[in-house]
């Protein structure tokens, strides 16, 4: 595990891929899945999220299976020779009182809750992972995806129906999708006027995400404040509701089709934030995390 440094500047790096796929015309994170599931890391099942949810499924391996140097010897296996490792990106947090002594998170928690001075500090850290096919001698069983599409339609309705706090949803205006903010409410066309059952699902949970953002929800300044098109608070807003239906799309295994009319404009929008500001990304994985989190009603330490 390293510690970010002058050296190696890790959000320019993410950053510098990110845009590079944009410029490609791709967009990586619309498609976050596999025929063998979400990116994880073998040795523990852990399935990557955020900023490393979106990097690790848009590798060019079939299979996005990952372990560390130090798993594939505990498993018995080893590295194939000229493997190339993959970086996985994390925050080490450390926490400090008032008089910068060092404190641990239950410390600082209820110091928090006392109204007393607590420092967070932290550091961006990323440690190297090889995907399996340039690991030898470890077997692993495949699981694989062969869903129907009434099952994928079924776990759909399951995530909308089981959101917590959720919005109002209507069908008062069946011209377009939208989340009005000021009413609280999710207004979605007929399912029958989409091409196909799965963009339907994809458009709902866009606006889902948006409604996460209402003040008593996630409070996100792209909801709760005015925002102009184009500018960079609609621009990280648009992104988080976007990355974040990703997210959910990843969790029933359907491919994130283009949504937003006028693509073109928002793809400029978001490079020319991207190339402005190194940090942008990493904020918006984060929050689109905490939106997809929510409309699952999944809670992180």
């Amino acid at each position: 595990m390293t510690k970010v440094s002058e050296k190696l500047d890790l959000y320019q790096k993410v950053t510098d891929r990110i845009i590079n796929h944009l410029e490609n015309g791709e967009i990586p994170w619309r498609k976050t899945w596999s025929s063998y599931g979400l990116a994880r890391n073998l040795a523990t099942n852990h399935v990557y999220t955020g900023i490393n949810l979106v990097l690790m499924n848009c590798l060019p391996y079939p299979i996005p299976y990952y372990m560390s140097f130090k798993q594939v010897q505990e498993k018995g296996g080893r590295v194939k020779q000229g493997a190339k490792a993959e970086l996985v990106f994390f925050y080490n947090i450390t926490f400090k009182d008032g008089a910068d002594n060092n404190i641990s998170k239950e410390e600082a928690d209820r110091m928090q809750k006392q109204g007393q001075e607590v420092k967070v500090y932290k550091y961006l850290k990323y440690y190297n992972v090889f995907n399996i096919q340039h690991i030898e001698g470890i077997e692993y069983e495949s699981p694989g995806i062969t869903l129907k599409p009434h099952e994928k339609l079924e776990r759909c309705e399951n995530i909308i129906l089981n959101m917590p706090n959720a919005p109002e949803m209507i069908n008062q205006d069946l011209s377009q999708a939208y989340y009005n903010k000021v009413h609280d409410f999710v207004n979605m066309p007929e399912i029958g006027q989409f091409q196909t059952p799965e963009e339907y699902y994809i458009t709902f949970f866009h606006e889902l995400a948006h409604a996460t953002g209402h003040q008593k929800r996630l409070n996100r300044p792209g909801i709760v404040e005015a925002a102009k098109f184009g500018d960079k608070t609609y621009s990280e807003e648009e992104l988080i509701a976007e990355m974040a239906a990703s997210f959910l799309s990843a969790q029933v295994s359907i491919d994130f089709d283009p949504i937003i009319e006028n693509a073109a404009a928002y793809l400029q929008g978001w490079l020319k934030v991207l190339k402005e500001d190194k940090m942008f990304i990493f904020k918006v994985a984060a929050e689109a995390q905490k939106a997809a989190d929510y409309v699952l009603g999944v809670k992180r330490d």
